[in-house]
Parts: structure tokens; sequence; C-alpha cells
């Protein structure tokens, strides 16, 4: 049995009977399985414990330790008692660790936050380099995960950030949603105890044998990239006058564990490299307070298009420098002579080439109001009885007030003009030509045109050849993955941020092919 396989339906008996925890469950073996620690943040009664105790059933010869930490909590209770006859006998200070921390493969603390300054102290050795003083006994821990839960963060200010940077993955654990979950839930006969197959369970020889697989895992420059702009945009937000300075801070250690991580949840999903579709992994590891969540999933999400969004901005930007210096426009006369190739429609109206929702016209009179480098306002609306939409200019003395009563659907755009036609919102629409007027003078070639492609043609053969298709695909990974460590919840947001993409290399294609008509 391969290691997805082996994964996926382990992951099938432990979630027996347990509703809307199926993805903490994933987490937390996925947490189990890198080496990591994982805290869970809930009310009480959201089935924190549950998952703990499940995931003891994931591995062979396994030992579970439970605690629930109070103020009054002595490091006794946690690692066992200090061995009385040692001390009387031998003058030696060791603690007796069997069914204590010190000797089990899963650890479950609720209430963590609670835990005196000594334990804790305890536990930054235990979770990061996985060894136990005893006396003058240095003990390797076994330990494949700390489980941790509260229903509160660590309190600022208490030298608790040590320990919270430890835990790697951050869930929040809320009551049921769903009502029909919550009635299968309720109509839930007793538990029976769950019985793992053993080809299923992770032995401890299969568990070394994965970390050094795990290792092996390659890290492609794509996801360095979606991370570099991930860091960039977490030191923007350090940067702003609201926000404190552990909003945002992720150390080098966590970037490391974080690394490995998606390394982890590459190499159980049964690929070579990380891929994008482990980036989302990231919502549940670089929050520090809960209202800095929906920013950093924002900033995961975008990182997601990365690679699109940059080149596309650049890529528009230089389509429009190409505009500017196409249009020599700079007197009336050369403007008449221009104008005497537009194609006049109604006596008003000049009509646009391929807008997108049909028939456009725009206010001829408006022409010589609209400026060739600075934004006029302008107002789109459609005329119900021209059946078309129709773009006015707003300058002073613009009839507004005698708009027909027929027109709907009213907005504002941003009106640029150049030699053949009307930019609106950044978008250019050359005007149709009437072509049985003569060619403007200053439009004749004295020699045989280039052939060299405009920065416009260009531009639309990487949206058509490149970006889309690297988009849309990117998309269906997302849509056919069935990796266990992306909840529905994930998806649906990964979705949201590849749709918008989708939707603005659409639109700068059609921005390209419109510029491409007239440079």
């Amino acid at each position: 049995m391969n290691t997805e396989k082996q994964i996926t339906s382990l992951l099938k008996v432990l979630s027996q009977d347990i509703y809307e925890k199926e993805h903490i469950l994933a987490m937390a073996l996925l947490s189990a399985i890198a080496g990591e620690s994982i805290f869970l943040l809930g009310p009480p009664g959201t089935a924190k414990s549950l998952v703990a105790r499940r995931l003891k059933l994931a591995f062979e010869n396994s030992q579970a330790f439970e605690y629930l930490m109070s103020r009054f909590s002595t490091p006794d209770e946690l690692f066992g008692p200090v061995s009385i006859s040692l001390l009387k006998n031998e003058d030696r200070y060791e603690r007796v660790v069997d069914g204590f921390l010190p000797t089990a493969t899963v650890v479950f603390l609720d209430e963590i936050w609670k835990a005196s300054p000594s334990i804790q102290n305890a536990l930054l050795t235990v979770i990061n380099e996985r060894i136990f003083q005893n006396g003058r006994i240095t003990l390797q821990v076994p330990m494949k995960v700390l489980i941790a839960a509260s229903n509160e963060l660590p309190a600022e200010d208490e030298g608790l950030e040590a320990l919270w940077d430890r835990f790697i993955i951050r869930m929040v654990s809320n009551c049921i949603q769903s009502e029909m979950a919550f009635y299968k839930m309720i109509r839930q006969k007793a538990q029976t105890e769950i019985v793992v197959p053993k080809e299923y369970l992770i032995s401890d020889d299969m568990y070394i044998k994965w970390q050094a697989d795990i290792d092996k895992i390659d890290i492609p420059d794509e996801v360095c990239k979606a991370i570099t702009f991930i860091r960039k945009r977490f030191r923007e937000e350090m940067k702003k006058d609201e926000a404190k300075a552990m909003n945002y801070y992720i150390s080098d250690r966590r970037w490391k564990k974080c690394f490995r991580l998606m390394q982890t949840a590459a190499f159980l999903n049964g690929r070579e490299a990380v891929g994008m579709t482990e980036i989302p992994i990231l919502f549940h590891c670089l929050w520090n307070k809960v209202d800095t969540i929906p920013t950093v999933v924002d900033i995961v999400g975008q990182s997601l298009t990365v690679a699109f969004d940059s080149k596309v901005e650049k890529m528009e930007k230089e389509i429009g420098e190409a505009l500017q210096k196409g249009i020599p426009a700079e007197s009336e006369k050369e403007d008449a002579n221009v104008e005497s190739t537009f194609l006049v429609y109604n006596y008003c109206y000049y009509a646009l080439n391929n807008y997108a929702g049909g028939n456009c016209l725009f206010f001829k009179t408006d022409w010589n109001h609209v400026d060739t480098k600075k934004p006029t306002d302008g107002i789109l609306y459609w005329d119900d009885e021209k059946r078309a939409w129709i773009v006015h200019a707003i300058f002073t003395g613009a009839p507004f007030d005698n708009k027909p009563k027929t027109a709907s659907q009213v907005s504002r755009v941003k009106l640029t003009k150049f030699r053949n036609g009307i930019i609106i919102d950044g978008t250019p629409y050359a005007f149709k030509q009437n072509l049985s007027a003569p060619m403007p003078q200053n439009l004749i070639f004295d020699s045989e045109p280039t052939v060299t492609p405009s920065i416009a043609e260009v531009s639309v053969g990487i949206l058509t050849e490149q970006f889309l298709p690297q988009c849309q695909h990117l998309k269906e990974l997302f849509s056919k993955t069935s990796s266990p460590f992306l909840s529905g919840d994930d998806k649906k947001v990964a979705k949201k941020y590849l749709d918008k993409c989708e939707t603005r290399l659409n639109e700068a294609l059609a921005k390209a092919k419109n510029a491409a008509l007239v440079l």
C-alpha cells in the first residue's frame, strides 16, 4: 500500500463519528508526522481532547498522556514524581517518568497557558529538542506530537511568546455548524472503541524512514516566490500605525518548520515536490492573533496568483505608455484630420470597436474635452431607445441635466483619449473608421511599415498562451486535489482568489486586444 492511500484510509477510520473536525484531525496527523506541535483554540466541549485520543490510534505501540492544566499544577503531575528511594539511598534527584509525559507518544495538554513557569520552561525543551533532563540523565522523549488546547490565546507580556511560537499549526475548533451534522451527533449511539487495521498503522521504522524521505521533497521556485510575497506583505503590515510588533512576526525557525510541514504534506500526497496546493496550509500557521486571521488568509490567498499579478500590472503599464507615445494629436487641425476618419452615428456619436457589452457610442462633441494624459471623469449608461451604451465626458457645461429618461445602469468612468479612440477605465477602444474618408497625411507611411509586433500584440500572446492556461491549470489542481490537509473551506478560499485572478487576466486580455488594433 502506498503512502497516500495509507494516510487516506487511516484518516477515514480515525474520523468515524467525528463531525466537522475531520480537517483538524488531518492537520493533527500532519503535525505528528512532521514532528511538530499543534494548538487548538476553542470553547469547552468541541472535541479537542477527542482529536488527541483518536490520533494516538494512528501509531503502533503508542502511549498517550493527557492532562488538564491549572494554576496549581506541578511538574510532578506532568513529568512524574521524584523517586524517594533514589533520593534517599543514592542521593539522586530523578523522576519516575513511566506513564507520564516523557514516555508518551501523543501528548494532550488542556488549558496550556495556565502552566507554571517551571512547567513552561521544561516544555520548551521537550517540544523543540525532544529531550527531558531527568536529574543527571538526559532522556530522549518519544513524543511525536504535542496537542495543546485552550479557550484563549496566551496573555501578552507574560513571557509566553517562546512557547506560543513552538506551536506551528494553530486551528480554531468551533461548535458544530451544520444542523444535519448536529443531529447526527445527537442521535449517535455510545461510541465503541475504534480499531485501526494493522496495515494502516504507522510503525516506528516507517516513521523514521518517512523523515528521511520528507527531507528529499523539493521546494520549487514558484513556491519560494509565493512565500517571498507573503513575507513582504507581512513586513508592510508591521509598519502600519495600528499594528502591534508581534501581530505578523514570523521567526526564521517558524518559517523553516512551515516549509517542512508543506514538504510533509506533499510527501503524504505522493508527490516529489511541494506544490501550490500546499500553500493554503499556511492559513493555519501564520496568525498570532484572532483578529489578524482575515488579513493572513487574504495575504496567503493573494500569494497563489502573485506569479501573474505583478507581470500583468507591468504589462498594462507598458501598453498604457505605448498608447501615450502614439498620440501626437497636439494641434486642433491634426485632431480634425484624425476625427474625419471616424464613422459618425446619428450625427452625434462615434462607435467603439469590440466593446464587451455590445453596441457602445461616444459623444463626438466630448472629444475635445478629453485629455490625452490626465483622466477625465465620465459617465457610462444604457440607453433603451438607442439599444446601446452611451459614454459621456463630464466637464463644465456638459448637458447631464438633460440625460435621456430612458438611461439606466449608470456608472462613473475615467476617460483618456488616444489618436484613434478612447480609453475607458484603462481599456482602449478604437472608434470605427469611415473607410471612404481620406487618410490623414500624418498617418501615411513614407516607406513600408515594419512588422515588429506591438507590446499589445506580444501581451495578447503571453496572456492567451501562458498566463490564462497556467491559471486554469492551477484552478484544476485545486478542484481535483484529494489532499486531506485542505478543508472544503480552504479550497473555497483558494478558488475565490484564483477566480479573481482569471477575471483580471481576461480583462487584461481584452485591453491588450483592443490596444493591438491601434498600436
